[in-house]
Order: C-alpha cells, then sequence, then structure tokens
C-alpha cells in the first residue's frame, strides 16, 4: 500500500451514511494510515539504531584521535628530549676534546721547555768541559814549557842550556 501523507488525510474523502461516516472507508483509511505510521515507527527505529551506531563510532574515533595525538606528542616531546640529550652530550665531547687538547698542548709547552733546560744545561757542561780543557791543555804546554831545555842559537849551531 502507498504511504499515506498528513494531506491525505486532511483531504480524505469520507463518504456520509445515515449516523455518520462510511464504516468501510474510515477502516480503510485508518488501516492505511495505522500502515504508514508503523513505516514511520521502523524507520524511526532504525535511523535511531544507525544513529547510536554512527555516535559510537565517532566517540571510537574520537578515543583514536585524542590517543594518536597524545602519542604524537609523547613523540615530539621524545624526540625534543633525545635532540636535546644528544646536543649536551655532544657539547660535553667538544669540551672534553678541547681539554685534552689544552693538555696536551701544555705537555708539549712543558717538553719544548724541559728539552731547552737541557740543551742549555748541556751548552753550560760543554762550555765548562772545554774551559777546563783549555786551562788543562794549558798547564801541560807551561810543564812541557818547564821541562824542555832552552835551546838557543848562536852561529847556526845549537847550544842547549
Amino acid at each position: 500500500m502507498d504511504r499515506i501523507m498528513p494531506i491525505d488525510l486532511e483531504h480524505a474523502d469520507i463518504k456520509k451514511v445515515f449516523r455518520g461516516f462510511d464504516p468501510n472507508t474510515v477502516d480503510a483509511l485508518l488501516s492505511a494510515a495505522a500502515s504508514t505510521i508503523q513505516g514511520q515507527l521502523n524507520d524511526l527505529q532504525i535511523m535511531r539504531e544507525q544513529n547510536e551506531r554512527l555516535r559510537f563510532e565517532q566517540d571510537l574515533h574520537r578515543s583514536s584521535e585524542d590517543t594518536l595525538k597524545q602519542t604524537l606528542f609523547l613523540a615530539q616531546k621524545t624526540a625534543d628530549e633525545t635532540r636535546a640529550a644528544a646536543q649536551r652530550q655532544g657539547d660535553l665531547i667538544i669540551e672534553e676534546a678541547r681539554q685534552a687538547a689544552l693538555a696536551e698542548r701544555i705537555a708539549g709547552h712543558q717538553a719544548v721547555s724541559q728539552m731547552r733546560w737541557e740543551v742549555e744545561r748541556l751548552r753550560s757542561e760543554r762550555d765548562r768541559y772545554q774551559s777546563e780543557m783549555r786551562d788543562l791543555l794549558t798547564r801541560q804546554l807551561r810543564e812541557i814549557e818547564a821541562i824542555t831545555p832552552t835551546v838557543a842559537l848562536v852561529d847556526d849551531t845549537a847550544l842547549i842550556a
């Protein structure tokens, strides 16, 4: 049967009979109206159930969205913390390298200073040794001169004194 609309009820052509309306026409109209109303109620129930299901799905999606937002936030926070920790560790490694380089430079300067001191000590020892050798040779030369007789040349003959 076709659906009955409110306008159909307003413009229903119900035959009048003795003592009122024709019962067959009224019964047919009421039956059509009841059928239409029942169909509408069924459709309404289906739509309510579908609406409830869609709301449930929407809540699930919102919950998933919230979870994803929290996960993304935590991932970003973790990435930021990891990046900051890596930066701190990098800065620490650079500072340690600078300290090691400074210690090596200081050690190098100390080694150079130690070598210069050693060179000066060796020069001083060399100068002292040369002076002692010169003094020794000079004494030896004087002793040799004191021991050696003086030779004098007189008329092409050598005289020993």
